[in-house]
């Protein structure tokens, strides 16, 4: 199921601005000018980091991502926090936060979310990964520190902690921030590997959620590491009687970061350029006020993910579909809220709702591919295959390459037992350009459920072939993919497997949803 964010209803977020810091005047032939600007700069030593706490905390928030991890092989969950480190939207994390999953929705504030954020690089032993979130527009950012502070310095923690528990409370989602102190250098072992490296100690209350989320020091605003482990311990509880009744989780008020300076060498071994300079020329300023309609749709947006991983839990929809009703009281026709809300309630089984939800939409996007893509899906739930397929059609008239849309289309034709029209459509979907390897897997497993083994071996085995390598969470597709391409040739003949499918002549782009700026 895919859920679809648009922002062509609102600005976008405009570049980070600065203001630059009036400078003081030096006059050669004035020693006296030159005596009280020097005793200036001594007596204010920081004047060129002048900012406020609420500029340092919303620009620390602002430059933390929610970042949601989705094994489709387990249907499994993962949260973490990550950090902007540069203008062009390079992300660092925890490898731990993304290692395991096939798809990856990063989460900017309550106000965006990207869909197809690129994994740029990976380790597991020193627990770091870095993406590429896709931005038109420079995105906020903490520059890296050049050295680790000193113990005593006072520092904030960024994340997003507890998010499931925020969301069950119906709140829009918000980053958190802790104060903390750095209280010197710890010695621990990497990840996997089990080598001596040094950590950042910090004290002060940070809850488990917060992995991969910037240590920010509060005299700079720049990132002095990235944080990596909570300590919890197990308490005794006890009856008024002192007898034992079990234990329970807590925390220890420590926790540990990974320093700015492997950050620093770990992103110079992979090539992967950072911003050098690390002096400000003004302070830091506050990014544009929140968009409340955008904090319930990305907020819906991730209760409405849970709960399509979940197997449409319930609960889960019903807070989605509350925040989606949120944002509408604030903007009505917004056909991208009506569009999920209508996604929302079919999930629920909620025919007639659905239903509604989508003619609103479709009144104000009559030719959204996906829309009429989502409303022939209803239709072929609520068993109108006739209805279905014509709306599957008009998808396919405004994107010939809606992958989703052919898929549909083949499934109805076939349930209609119109067999031979099924396989030109799913033939059509195995022409288009490959917009993933989960998409490419899902048309050649369509394929051979067709009894179309030929084709589907020849688009496996172009798609491997033009795409050698795997992102990280693409590998799992991938293997599926080189495994069914090993059985297929075990049972094709020589002469099968020559067989190429034809290409269509298209000029329409793939459409599929995408959530961005």
């Amino acid at each position: 199921m895919a859920l679809l964010i648009q922002t062509a209803h609102t600005a976008d977020l405009p570049p980070l601005k600065r203001k630059a810091l009036p400078r003081v005047a030096i006059a050669s032939r004035a020693p006296v000018f030159f005596l009280c600007s020097l005793l200036l700069l001594v007596s204010t030593p920081d004047m060129a980091f002048s900012f406020t706490q609420g500029d340092l905390y919303r620009q620390a928030k602002a430059a933390t991502v929610l970042i949601v991890g989705i094994n489709d092989e387990s249907n499994a969950l993962s949260f973490g926090s990550g950090v902007f480190i540069s203008e062009q939207g390079l992300v660092l994390t925890n490898a731990h936060v993304v290692e395991d999953s096939t798809r990856l929705f990063v989460y900017i504030r309550n106000q965006a979310i990207d869909s197809a954020a690129q994994v740029l690089a990976i380790d597991s032993d020193l627990d770091i990964a870095a993406l590429r979130v896709q931005s038109d527009h420079p995105v906020p950012f903490l520059p890296l520190a050049a050295e680790v502070p000193d113990e005593g310095t006072p520092t904030i923690a960024v994340g997003y902690p507890r998010v499931s528990d925020v969301l069950h409370m119906g709140l829009t989602l918000h980053a958190s921030v802790m104060p903390m102190t750095i209280t010197g250098a710890a010695m621990g072992r990497s990840r996997t590997a089990g080598l001596p490296i040094p950590f950042v100690q910090t004290v002060g209350m940070l809850n488990a959620g917060s992995s991969g989320g910037p240590l920010v020091d509060s005299k700079t605003g720049e990132l002095a590491g990235l944080v990596v482990h909570t300590v919890p311990y197990l308490e005794q509880v006890k009856n008024v009687g002192g007898e034992r009744l079990g234990t329970v989780m807590m925390r220890a008020g420590l926790s540990y970061s990974i320093p700015v300076s492997r950050l620093r060498d770990w992103l110079q071994k992979n090539r992967i350029t950072f911003p050098t300079k690390q002096t400000r020329e003004g302070p830091l300023t506050p990014r544009e006020q929140e968009l409340p309609t955008r904090a319930f749709l990305t907020t819906a947006h991730l209760l409405h993910l849970m709960a399509a991983v979940l197997h449409q839990d319930g609960d889960l929809l019903d807070l989605a579909i509350q925040h989606y009703e949120s944002a509408l009281q604030l903007e009505p026709e917004r056909p991208d809220v009506l569009r999920n809300l209508g996604l929302a309630f079919a999930a629920k089984g909620e025919m007639d709702r659905a239903r509604a939800a989508y003619e609103r939409a479709f009144a104000h996007t009559p030719s959204d591919p996906a829309l009429l893509k989502n409303m022939g899906e209803l239709r072929y739930l609520m068993r109108d295959t006739q209805g279905a397929a014509e709306l599957y059609r008009a998808a396919l008239r405004q994107d010939a390459c809606l992958v989703s849309a052919s898929l549909g289309l083949g499934t109805v034709l076939q349930a209609r037992g119109q067999v031979e029209e099924a396989k030109q459509a799913l033939r059509r979907a195995a022409a288009c350009p490959s917009s993933s390897s989960d998409a490419v897997y899902h048309v050649g497993l369509a394929l051979e459920q067709q009894g179309l083994g030929r084709d589907a071996l020849q688009v496996w085995e172009d798609f491997l072939e033009q795409a050698p390598s795997a992102a990280v969470n693409e590998r799992p597709f991938f293997n599926k993919i080189r495994q069914r391409i090993a059985q297929l040739r075990a049972q094709l003949t020589p002469q099968d497997r020559g067989f190429s499918a034809a290409p269509i002549a298209s000029s329409a782009q793939s459409s599929a949803p995408k959530v961005a700026y």
